[in-house]
């Protein structure tokens, strides 16, 4: 159960840190593209027997304000001042009437100059979709991390461990320095409980000293490993005696140490 707390807690602030940037980027996109409702806006959506709330829903709060309840009343959109920036007649805004809480007619407003629907400046709109980019490239970049074995990653460290039979118990996280040679796989999991994954990991067969292997996926000689995450890329990786089963003996122990790279990036 420590083992478990003590990944929650770690994990905590960063998925924070990124719902906020996600949210900020969000509601920045919204405020950029929302403003005042546009003519064809109001033509796809605007329609006889909306109820007033749906109406705020779809443009907002009216500038003239509105009573509440709506039963017989007028809803009025216009835009700022500095919006009128198109040097021809055309739209300047609309008067929506309500009979019974409901649309009844609207009324479109024209002036010279007419409505132009405001742009964020160019420098905003260039960083705002670089940093969308940037932030997708950088969650997708981390969750590729995140599911790629560290077993894969640091196989030639993992397998000299195994050839050299280390347990460094020193190094170890403390929920992890119960296990000695002694112990067997099942008695691990028991305390541990299952592992993260469980990765094969290529060995060369004479560095192995002539040692029982299994074949990998490209029919290489390979080890058998159990591998408990930790937060930051870090793990503890669990290597069993020849068969690799649960009555097999512990042979090594790796532990792969925090990536500082990963833990400044998410800090």
């Amino acid at each position: 159960m420590s083992l478990f707390r003590y990944r929650l807690r770690s994990g905590e602030n960063v998925e924070l840190k990124r719902f906020l940037y996600f949210a900020i980027y969000f509601f920045a996109s919204c405020f950029v593209a929302e403003g005042f409702p546009n003519e064809q806006q109001l033509k796809s959506k605007l329609r006889v027997g909306l109820t007033a709330d749906e109406v705020v829903a779809l443009f907002g709060e009216p500038e003239s304000g509105r009573v509440v309840p709506c039963i017989d009343c007028t809803f009025t959109y216009v835009p700022p001042l500095g919006s009128l920036t198109v040097p021809k007649e055309g739209y300047a805004g609309l008067r929506i009437g309500f009979i019974d809480g409901k649309v009844r007619d609207w009324t479109i407003y024209t002036s010279n100059p007419s409505y132009a629907e405001p742009k964020a400046p160019l420098a905003f709109r260039v960083w705002l979709w670089f940093f969308g980019i940037t932030f997708a490239l950088g969650i997708v970049g981390k969750l590729i991390i995140r599911i790629t074995p560290v077993a894969a990653v640091a196989s030639r460290e993992v397998a000299q461990a195994f050839e050299n039979r280390e347990i460094r118990t020193d190094e170890l996280p403390p929920e992890f320095r119960f296990i000695t040679h002694e112990m067997r796989l099942q008695e691990v999991i028991d305390k541990l409980g299952h592992p993260s994954r469980i990765v094969r990991v290529p060995i060369s067969a004479e560095g192995g000293l002539g040692y029982a292997l299994v074949s990998s996926n490209t029919g290489k000689a390979a080890i058998v490993t159990y591998e408990y995450d930790l937060p930051y890329h870090a793990a503890v990786i669990v290597m069993p005696e020849f068969p690799f089963e649960m009555q097999n003996r512990i042979r090594a122990v790796f532990h792969r140490s925090i990536q500082r790279d990963l833990a400044e990036t998410t800090d």
